[in-house]
């Protein structure tokens, strides 16, 4: 599974630590020479970069819904889809709709939201040698969110950085640190980038090919597609003045690495996730 990928995730990780080595350089004027807070493209990143995170627990959810084989696990789909529904609501009325009643507004789309998608689940039909592989990869995408989450905000608050934007705000650099300083728990929470991991979360497509036939042959669109989506939102982070170009590596770095973590323990395991 992971040496079809060989080149592309040796590529991956020599960019990543050229971007942090030159970050640790020129974090502070790459944002200071890109920043550009009102850029409308920009904004619209800001507003849906996160979604391939947001979307995993609704999917994730109703593919578990129907393609488990005992109750439990149904219901157990089915909270997941309802419940991860709601925190994608949360999330969309947030960045789409009016600042009134946004909690509930939010909760209540996305309940909805959940259930017009197990609604339409109904009308799907999954052959049944392909029921075991999605009901994996549904447990595998949830996984690897949770594990992607805890990480990215555990990390924040360890490192304590200050965003660039707020240092605009104090009129001055100084309270700017380096990438590789710690600064602890303070409130600061620039390092590393929760758009770009949540961005990162496409990399599960690279689990596509092992599942669907039509997939098999499109391993590389696979990885290039969810590099460039994340590439792009990470971007979109500097020129907000939201993150740092050391933000954003380490941000899809993680995504990156829980991802391939994932695809090492089902190939270690020769799950029935596993087609080739």
């Amino acid at each position: 599974m992971i040496k079809c990928y060989k080149k592309n995730i040796i590529g991956f990780y020599v960019v990543a630590a050229i971007a942090l080595c030159f970050a640790a350089f020129f974090d502070l004027k790459i944002d200071i020479w890109l920043n550009n807070p009102e850029n409308p493209v920009c904004i619209w990143f800001y507003n849906t970069g996160e979604i391939p995170c947001r979307l995993i627990m609704p999917f994730g959810g109703a593919v578990i819904f129907y393609t488990a084989d005992k109750m439990w696990q149904k219901t157990a789909g089915l909270l997941v889809n309802l419940g991860g529904s709601a925190y994608m609501g949360t999330y969309i009325a947030k960045h789409f709709f009016v600042e009134e009643n946004q909690l509930a507004f939010g909760i209540v789309y996305g309940i909805g939201f959940g259930v017009m998608l197990l609604l339409f689940g109904r009308l799907v039909h999954i052959p049944e040698g392909l029921k075991k592989p999605l009901f994996v990869l549904a447990l595998v995408g949830i996984a690897v969110m949770v594990v992607q989450l805890s990480c990215i905000e555990g990390m924040k608050y360890l490192w304590g950085r200050v965003r660039f934007r707020d240092l605009l705000a104090e009129g001055s650099y100084d309270a700017f640190t380096p990438w590789y300083i710690l600064n602890g728990i303070n409130g600061n929470k620039s390092f590393p980038s929760g758009h770009t991991a949540g961005a990162g979360m496409s990399y599960l497509l690279m689990l596509f090919p092992f599942v669907f036939e039509k997939f098999k042959a499109k391993k590389q669109l696979c990885f290039w597609l969810p590099c460039m989506y994340t590439s792009i939102v990470a971007f979109t982070r500097l020129v907000m003045g939201a993150h740092y170009l050391s933000d954003v590596t380490v941000g899809g770095i993680v995504s990156f690495s829980i991802v391939l973590i994932a695809m090492a323990i089902l190939q270690k395991r020769d799950n029935a996730l596993l087609k080739s």
